[in-house]
């Protein structure tokens, strides 16, 4: 019996490590976009259905300098073999699931439009976050899509869950386009409290669980705990006991009718 807690312990233990090992180096979301005036399609089912995107963090010398792909207003403009120029006219960021109530949340969803001078052109958008003034990290790829000069119907929308690896800070997004006719980035622009007039505050999904089970739910003057650790406490509990508790005397137990029978016959 001791020997099976203690191998419950054990196991319990070495998961808990393996699962913090896991967050170590790694990006964990899931993103789905599409076209704003898709009505068909509700992105908070869809992002349900998305398998997650795991990341691995590069090393220091290996992380994202655009600064020779911008200008110092955070926008390009590179003119096709069509002598088409591209522009991301407007951005906006919502925030979503603020679990525990801290400020800081775990989804959001950014809605981009971008203009071409004249006629249409089909392009695709990859977007990256920087927290705190860091590395830029890509976090999505869009789908091809169509823009028509400067109307508004193709604006597009991306809503992302940030599931593992972003911890509690203020970000910024960056969008890059690329044309299907061109070999090169068309445009890009830095959405950032500068630009939105509001902090973009975000943090992975297992930071906004923690707080949120530890105030709800096990919440002891200064500290809490989670789950995993209050399981943990009630078996080493157990097994303390078994191991300190007086064996019984079953000698003492099974002598003590055969006295009663002696004194009777007396």
């Amino acid at each position: 019996m001791r020997l099976g807690i203690r191998l419950v312990i054990i196991g319990l233990l070495s998961g808990f490590s393996l699962s913090v090992q896991a967050q170590e180096g790694t990006l964990v979301s899931r993103s789905v976009g599409k076209l704003v005036v898709d009505d068909n399609i509700d992105l908070t089912i869809e992002i349900k259905k998305q398998d997650l995107v795991i990341t691995q963090l590069p090393d220091k010398d290996q992380t994202r300098d655009t600064t020779s792909t911008q200008f110092r207003d955070g926008q390009t403009g590179i003119a096709n073999r069509n002598d088409q120029y591209f522009l991301i006219y407007d951005a906006n960021v919502f925030l979503l699931s603020d679990l525990d109530g801290d400020g800081y949340h775990h989804a959001l969803n950014l809605t981009f439009d971008i203009d071409v001078s004249y006629e249409s052109a089909t392009v695709y958008a990859k977007l990256y976050l920087s927290r705190d003034g860091g590395p830029w990290l890509q976090y999505y790829t869009t789908d091809w899509f169509n823009i028509y000069g400067d109307s508004y119907s193709d604006a597009y929308e991306v809503t992302t869950e940030l599931l593992e690896g972003y911890p509690p800070g203020y970000y910024d997004i960056l969008i890059e386009v690329f044309s299907l006719n061109h070999a090169d980035m068309v445009a890009s622009q830095v959405v950032d409290s500068y630009y939105l007039g509001k902090d973009i505050m975000l943090e992975d999904l297992s930071h906004d669980e923690i707080y949120y089970y530890q105030e709800d739910n096990f919440s002891h003057g200064g500290g809490s705990f989670s789950l995993i650790w209050l399981l943990l406490i009630v078996l080493v509990v157990i097994a303390v006991r078994s191991a300190v508790a007086p064996p019984r005397n079953n000698n003492k137990k099974k002598g003590a009718p055969g006295l009663r029978s002696f004194y009777s016959l007396v």
